[in-house]
C-alpha cells in the first residue's frame, strides 16, 4: 500500500492512487470495469463506478472519494452515497480516503456502507461477500491525527471545551477564553469537527458531542513530563504540611501555581495516599525554592516544581480551601498515565467530578 510520506493532497490525487492500488485493495474480487466520474441520473455524479465479479454474482461499487477520512466527510459521503444508490439499484455504497478514521470505519459499518483506504482498511459486505481487513499502519495514523490535538494553543480549546461541555459557544468568545486568535481558534475548532467531537449550529456555535471520547484521546496521548520539572526535596514532615506551605506562600508573593497530580487530587476527589506534592508554577522558579527552604536533590526528592511547556494549564484552575488546584480535566489527564496509581485516581475523579 501507499507510505504516508506519499499520501496525495487532493481528491483527484486520491482517486489517481486508489485506482493504482485497487487490485490489492480488493484481493479476492475481480475487477472488471473502472469508471471516474459517472452520471447516474439527476445531475447526480459518482466519484467511481467499479465493476467486480466473485464467481456468477456481479455488482457495481458505487465510490465516495474524500481526501481526509474523518467522520464529519463520512458523514458527507455517505449522505451522497444514498442518494446515488437510489439511482443505481444493484449499487453497492462505498466510502473511500486517504486515510479511514477508526470512528468513520465504526460509523460506516453501524449504517451498512463499505469503505477503502490507501493504507489498506477495506470493508466490502454483499451476497456471500465479505470483505473486512484491518491495515496495519491504522493504529500509528490513527495517533498522529489526534497528535495535532495536542499541540500547545490546541490544548487550550480542547481544555475550554471539556471545562465547559454542555455550553454552546462562539469562536470569538472562545479566543478570548484561551487567549488565541479567532483563526487560530477556528483551525482547532475544524480539526475538532471532522473528527467528530463537535458540532456547529445554525449560527456557527460550537457545541461538544463527544466530550468523554475527546478527553480519552487526550488522555491517551498526555504527559506531564511534556512540561519542564525541577524536583527537590523539602523538610516539612508531611505532604499536607508541604501543601500549607505552598498556599501561604503562594498567597503572600502574589504568584500563579496550581497543584496537580496526587496532591491536587487531594484536594478535589482524595483516593490514593501521596507522597509527593507537585504543582504548576509559573515566573522565577528560584524565587519558589528560596522562600519554601528547598533543597536540590539528585534523587528522592518530594517536591515537583512543574514549569509548564504553555501557561494554558492554568485555565479554568480553582481555589478549594484557600490553596489553587488545576481544572478538574487537566488533572485527569496528568494523572491518566502516571504510573503510581494515577490511572485508578484519574478513574476515580472522572467519577465523582467529571461525569462523562
Amino acid at each position: 500500500m501507499i507510505s504516508n510520506k506519499k499520501m496525495p493532497r487532493t481528491e483527484p490525487e486520491t482517486i489517481d492512487e486508489l485506482v493504482a492500488i485497487l487490485a490489492q485493495l480488493l484481493d479476492g474480487l475481480t475487477i472488471e470495469k473502472v469508471e471516474r466520474d459517472v452520471n447516474l441520473g439527476e445531475d447526480e455524479v459518482a466519484d467511481m463506478v467499479v465493476q467486480v465479479r466473485r464467481g456468477g454474482l456481479r455488482r457495481r461499487l458505487l465510490i465516495e472519494v474524500r481526501t481526509l477520512g474523518e467522520p464529519r466527510l463520512a458523514a458527507q459521503a455517505i449522505t451522497k452515497l444514498r442518494g446515488l444508490q437510489g439511482l443505481a439499484r444493484d449499487g453497492i455504497p462505498v466510502f473511500a480516503a486517504r486515510y479511514v478514521s477508526e470512528s468513520s470505519r465504526r460509523i460506516c459499518k453501524a449504517v451498512g456502507v463499505g469503505y477503502i483506504d490507501l493504507v489498506g482498511n477495506v470493508f466490502l459486505q454483499f451476497g456471500a461477500v465479505l470483505i473486512d481487513r484491518e491495515a496495519g499502519a491504522s493504529l500509528g495514523l490513527e495517533r498522529r491525527g489526534v497528535k495535532q490535538l495536542t499541540a500547545p494553543k490546541a490544548t487550550r480549546v480542547v481544555r475550554a471545551l471539556l471545562d465547559s461541555p454542555k455550553v454552546l459557544v462562539r469562536i470569538t468568545d472562545l479566543a478570548r477564553r484561551c487567549s488565541m486568535t479567532p483563526g487560530g481558534v477556528y483551525q482547532v475548532v475544524r480539526l475538532l469537527e471532522d473528527k467528530g467531537y463537535i458540532e456547529r449550529d445554525s449560527t456557527k456555535r460550537v457545541r461538544l458531542v463527544k466530550p468523554g471520547e475527546l478527553l480519552d484521546a487526550w488522555a491517551g496521548l498526555w504527559s506531564i513530563q511534556r512540561n519542564t520539572i525541577a524536583t527537590y526535596f523539602s523538610l516539612e514532615r508531611t505532604p499536607g504540611a508541604i501543601m500549607e506551605s505552598v498556599a501561604r506562600v503562594g498567597g503572600r508573593g502574589k504568584r500563579d501555581y496550581a497543584f496537580t497530580m496526587m496532591a491536587g487530587a487531594y484536594l478535589v476527589a482524595p483516593f490514593v495516599r501521596f507522597v509527593d506534592v507537585w504543582f504548576y508554577i509559573t515566573g522565577d522558579t528560584a524565587w519558589w525554592v528560596r522562600e519554601l527552604d528547598l533543597r536540590p536533590v539528585e534523587a528522592g526528592g518530594n517536591v515537583h516544581l512543574v514549569i509548564p511547556y504553555d501557561e494554558g494549564v492554568l485555565m479554568d484552575r480553582h481555589e478549594v480551601e484557600g490553596a489553587w488546584v488545576v481544572s478538574d480535566v487537566q488533572l485527569y489527564v496528568d494523572l491518566y498515565n502516571y504510573p503510581a496509581r494515577g490511572r485508578e485516581q484519574a478513574q476515580f475523579l472522572r467519577e465523582k467530578r467529571i461525569r462523562f
